[in-house]
C-alpha cells in the first residue's frame, strides 16, 4: 500500500512538472501574458518616441535654415491661424466652435525641391467643404508668403516635384482599393503646381454598368484585372480608358525612380509655433 501510495505521488509529480514546463498554471500564464502586453507596450511606446525625436530633429533642422525673416512671416501666418481661424490675406476657411486648433498640423519642408524651405498646413477643423492643405512660400524680395498650392487634405508628395491629390469625393465607379485623383507638377517658372492630369477608374466588381448605362469594356481590360483607368490630361475631355498594364506604364513615366516624402508634421500648437521664434 505504501509503495502504491508513494508511486501515484511521484507520478503526479511528474505530471505537475511537466504541466508547469509546457506553459504553467493559469495564473503564472496570465502573469506572463500580462508581462509580455507591458513589454510590447513600452516597446511600442520607446518606437513612437524615438520617430517623435526624429521628426522634432528634422522640423528643427529645417527651421535653422530658414532666415530670420522667413521664420517671422511663417511664424505669423501660424500665429493667425492660431488665435484668429485667418489665412493670408485674411482669408478664412471656416472653424468648428467646439474643434480643438492645435489637431491642425504645420510643416517646414522643401517640399518642392527648390533649395527653400516652404511652410506646409493642414487644416482639418473645419466642415468637410473647408478642409484644406496648403503650400506658402517666403517671397524675400517682398518680405512675405505667397501661396504655392492648396488642395483637399488628401496628398501625396514626390521627391521629383509631384504630387498625388486624392479627391474629396470618389466619382462611384473606382472602387475601395483605387482613389481616384488629380496629378500636380512643380513649376519652377512661376513657383507654383499645376495640374497635369486627372485620374479615375471603373472597377467591374462595383458596376456592371456605368451612369449612362453602357457595359464594362471589357475589350479594353486585356489583362483581365477587372479595371480599367480614365487619364485625362488637364484641359483636355475624357479619352478612351486604358487597362492596368498602360496605366502602370504612364505612372511609371513621371514618377520614375521617386520617392514618396515623409513630411515632418507637428500639431498646431502655441510651443511648436513658438519654435520660429528661437
Amino acid at each position: 500500500m505504501k509503495k502504491y501510495l508513494a508511486a501515484v505521488l511521484f507520478l503526479s509529480g511528474i505530471i505537475f512538472v511537466s504541466a508547469a514546463g509546457c506553459g504553467g498554471t493559469p495564473a503564472q500564464e496570465e502573469t506572463d501574458s500580462a508581462r509580455e502586453q507591458e513589454e510590447a507596450g513600452g516597446a511600442q511606446a520607446q518606437k513612437e518616441e524615438a520617430q517623435g525625436g526624429t521628426e522634432n530633429a528634422r522640423a528643427e533642422e529645417a527651421i535653422s535654415s530658414l532666415s530670420e525673416e522667413a521664420k517671422s512671416a511663417y511664424h505669423s501666418v501660424l500665429y493667425d491661424i492660431y488665435f484668429n481661424h485667418l489665412f493670408p490675406d485674411e482669408k478664412s476657411y471656416g472653424f468648428l466652435a467646439d474643434a480643438d486648433i492645435s489637431e491642425n498640423e504645420f510643416a517646414i519642408c522643401d517640399v518642392d525641391q527648390d533649395g527653400s524651405q516652404e511652410l506646409l498646413i493642414t487644416y482639418t477643423t473645419t466642415d468637410e467643404a473647408g478642409k484644406t492643405e496648403f503650400i506658402y512660400d517666403f517671397v524675400s524680395a517682398l518680405d512675405t508668403v505667397r501661396e504655392e498650392f492648396l488642395e483637399y487634405p488628401l496628398l501625396t508628395f514626390y521627391d521629383n516635384g509631384y504630387i498625388e491629390a486624392g479627391w474629396s469625393q470618389s466619382q462611384g465607379l473606382s472602387g475601395a482599393d483605387f482613389q481616384p485623383y488629380t496629378l500636380y507638377q512643380y513649376d519652377s517658372g512661376s513657383d507654383t503646381y499645376v495640374a497635369a492630369a486627372q485620374v479615375d477608374a471603373w472597377e467591374r466588381s462595383v458596376s456592371e454598368t456605368d451612369e449612362e448605362g453602357n457595359g464594362f469594356p471589357e475589350e479594353i481590360d486585356a489583362g483581365g484585372a477587372g479595371i480599367v483607368y480614365y487619364i485625362t490630361p488637364d484641359g483636355e475631355e475624357p479619352g478612351e480608358p486604358v487597362d492596368q498594364a498602360e496605366y502602370e506604364a504612364w505612372t511609371a513615366s513621371w514618377r520614375g525612380e521617386a520617392r514618396e516624402m515623409e513630411i515632418p508634421w507637428m500639431k498646431l500648437t502655441e510651443e511648436n509655433i513658438n519654435m520660429l521664434k528661437r
